[in-house]
């Protein structure tokens, strides 16, 4: 393939494939902004596995599972840490927060084509037993709708040739601050070899805030969260896709999120990285 080819570097998920990616997020939250006496800190190590298969209709379904969660908590001089195969043991902020994550998943569901259709299979996110909490059912799809926009965040929508610059403009629903408009300017640096794959690399930068909710008519309601994000939150970072296997390889995102807290100002810095660690058939060792 020549160097200035344009190519297509879209997500794609392979029936038969089962699929493993690792997480790490630090995130430091500056309460010392809210009269708190010390900031927060928190690092976090997730692990998920997607497997992938055909339907009766011809649809692919990549399930998504959160396999395993280590964490750490750094709060006013002591560390508090999170296990989720022991989460009894951990601090009940932390118990609060991480404790029901692992074991839950959800499925994502594709057209022939490869187009989004629907997200399903969300039961294991619902709190609320027999009586399923509505709140709850809204946030399961929620962080579905997440998963799948931040695996594709950045991402053109056309084939592309090194050097294409583009802007991604994407509505993305977060379950506290309600929906969030993330506008990156992002790059196709070019096509390296990694890892004895050749690989897009791609870089961006830009800023995210929130929006006002709207009803099902496209009409802005007046929603008071107590949660939002500032205007001057930014966010930068860089994606390799792996040409070959159609899927990223390494997404790191960096974040200054400039977080209102019931009218009061908390930055927030958060950094993301997630590598594909494996992709191998289903049922292979």
């Amino acid at each position: 393939m020549a160097q200035d080819a344009p190519v297509e570097l879209k997500l794609h998920w392979e029936p038969g494939q089962t699929y493993v990616q690792e997480s790490d997020t630090d995130t430091t939250n500056f309460l010392t902004a809210l009269g708190k006496t010390s900031d927060q800190k928190l690092r976090l190590h997730q692990t998920t596995r997607i497997a992938v298969q055909k339907n009766a209709q011809n649809q692919t379904e990549a399930q998504v599972l959160i396999e395993s969660l280590l964490g750490e908590m750094t709060y006013e001089g002591q560390s508090h840490a999170f296990d989720s195969k022991n989460p009894g043991a951990a601090h009940p902020a932390l118990q609060q927060t991480l404790g029901g994550a692992a074991g839950r998943g959800f499925t994502l569901v594709y057209d022939a084509e490869g187009r989004f259709l629907d997200a399903k299979d969300t039961a294991s996110m619902v709190t609320g037993g027999a009586v399923p909490d509505l709140a709850s059912i809204a946030d399961a799809r929620q962080l579905a709708t997440l998963f799948r926009r931040s695996l594709e965040m950045g991402l053109p929508k056309i084939p592309v040739r090194p050097g294409d610059k583009w802007i991604s403009d994407e509505i993305v629903p977060f379950p506290q601050t309600g929906t969030v408009q993330v506008k990156l300017n992002a790059k196709f640096d070019g096509i390296v070899d990694r890892e004895g794959r050749r690989q897009a690399q791609i870089a961006f930068e830009g800023v995210m805030k929130s929006q006002p909710d709207k009803d099902s008519t496209g009409r802005d309601l007046s929603t008071q969260r107590p949660v939002t994000l500032g205007d001057d939150s930014k966010v930068n970072g860089h994606i390799f896709f792996d040409l070959e296997r159609k899927t990223i390889s390494l997404a790191v995102f960096s974040a200054t999120i400039q977080l209102q807290i019931e009218g009061k100002p908390m930055p927030v810095r958060q950094q993301v990285t997630t590598r594909l660690v494996s992709m191998k058939p289903t049922g292979a060792p």
